[in-house]
This record gives C-alpha cells, structure tokens and sequence, in this order.
C-alpha cells in the first residue's frame, strides 16, 4: 500500500467550501481512479486554516499514473479558488544595481509514503470516516536501527496502540524518497481519545522503547509551514501533529 499527503493552506473561512467541493467532485474523480482505496480531507487541530488531502493507493505506480494522466492537476486547480497564496520571497539584483524582491508563489506540498507495516485491512478505509481524529507523529530513524525500529513497532508498539481505547487503526510508513524517515499514523475514534492516551503515559513508556534509534534532532516539514502550530512530543527526535477527519470515502467494497 502507499500514501500520498498533500498539504495546503486554506483562505480564511473557506473550510466549508474547500470540504464541499472536496466531497462532491474530488472524492468522485478518485474513486473512479485505478488503485485509489481511500480518499480524506483531514484539517489540523492546531492550525485550521491547514488541511491535508490524504490517499491511499493500492501501489506507488497506481499513484504515479494518477498524477502523469493530469487527475492530480485537474483537482488541484478545482480546488485553487479555496487555497492561500503562500509565497516565499526571492532576492536579485538587477541591471542597475537595485535589489529587487520577487514573490514566488508555492503550490500545495506533496508528500509520498510507503506503507510497510499495516496488518489486515486499514481501519482507515472500513465505514464512515467522518469525525475520526488522524494523529502523525514523525520521527527519523538511524540508518543501522531501521529493523530493529520496525520489529519494535510490529511486535510491542502496534499491540499496545490496539489495547488502547479510540484508537481504531495504526501503521508505519516510510517515505518514498527517504527510507530513514518514518510516520506512525494513528487512526481515533474522537481526538479527546488521543489526547487521553498521550495524558496516561502509555505514548511515553512506548517512545522510551526506539528513542535509542532516533536519529537526534528532527523536524519534520512538508512545506514552508508558515503560521502552523507544530509541538515537539519528545526532547528533541520526533514530532506530533493530530488533524481532523473532515469528509472522507472508502474505495473498498
């Protein structure tokens, strides 16, 4: 299986309108795309004028055509009249010695995701995905601790998460384009449930169990992340980010 994030800055007050047209005309278009299991707009719970369209797809070829057939595209621009103009600023000096800023517009950042661990079908993907609560938390891994971290997480991590009450469904993931950079992606009933299991101390005692293979100081960044809320989780080696659920469809008959 394989995930794609898509992060974007949304105008202010136009959630409502970014999820309808998510919901009546993206949603459709990728359910009707080969090797698109899961399709969700997720909003961040510390920052909500930030959202992430998060798919699953059957196969890291599934959605590489997606996006060369020009769907990707396509929904992008339907969904631009919602989007902030995020920009960062270039500097040159021109012909008669003036400095000149230039604003450089971005588009929304795409991050690609191989899933390595997730037993038996996604929790993710089965019934309505509507106010469930997506918690990330991202970490990078020492290049000698990758299987040691993913024995850890197969074997004592993912059976703790699955004791814990809310939390529906949980999986590792690896980036696509670096393997030492890794997500846990944890699936909850209610926020108030994810809250709750980093308050009881269970989410300390399992990170105590791979803070020996971390590679030290991380953060995690998808985009420029201008005006977002991220927290550190630990000292210094892993970030945590909770999003939620804002409309979503299955795939999956």
């Amino acid at each position: 299986m394989f995930m794609r994030l898509v992060q974007m800055q949304v105008k202010q007050d136009s959630i409502d309108k970014l999820s309808k047209k998510y919901r009546e005309e993206v949603i459709p278009r990728l359910g009707k795309t080969d090797g698109c299991r899961f399709a969700s707009l997720v909003q961040s719970a510390g920052n909500l004028d930030e959202c992430m369209s998060l798919t699953l797809w059957e196969s890291a070829s599934a959605a590489e055509e997606y996006v060369r057939s020009g769907t990707y595209s396509e929904l992008l621009d339907s969904l631009t009249p919602y989007l902030a103009e995020t920009s960062e600023w270039k500097v040159k000096l021109t012909e008669d010695q003036r400095i000149e800023y230039i604003p450089v517009t971005e588009e929304p950042s795409v991050k690609a995701y191989n899933v390595t661990l997730a037993p038996g079908d996604p929790g993710i993907v089965s019934g309505s995905p509507d106010a469930l609560y997506v918690r990330i938390l991202s970490v990078r891994v020492k290049p000698d601790g990758k299987d040691e971290f993913r024995r850890i997480y197969e074997h004592e991590i993912l059976p703790a998460l699955h004791e814990t009450r809310g939390c529906r469904y949980a999986y590792l993931t690896e980036d696509a384009a670096n393997p030492d950079e890794a997500l846990s992606l944890t699936v909850w009933d209610r926020k108030e449930d994810a809250d709750e299991y980093e308050k009881s101390g269970r989410f300390g005692s399992l990170v105590k169990k791979i803070s020996h293979l971390l590679a030290g100081l991380y953060q995690w960044k998808m985009s420029l992340g201008k005006g977002s809320s991220r927290s550190a989780v630990t000292s210094e080696d892993m970030t945590s980010e909770g999003y939620q659920v804002v409309t979503g469809r299955s795939f999956v008959s």
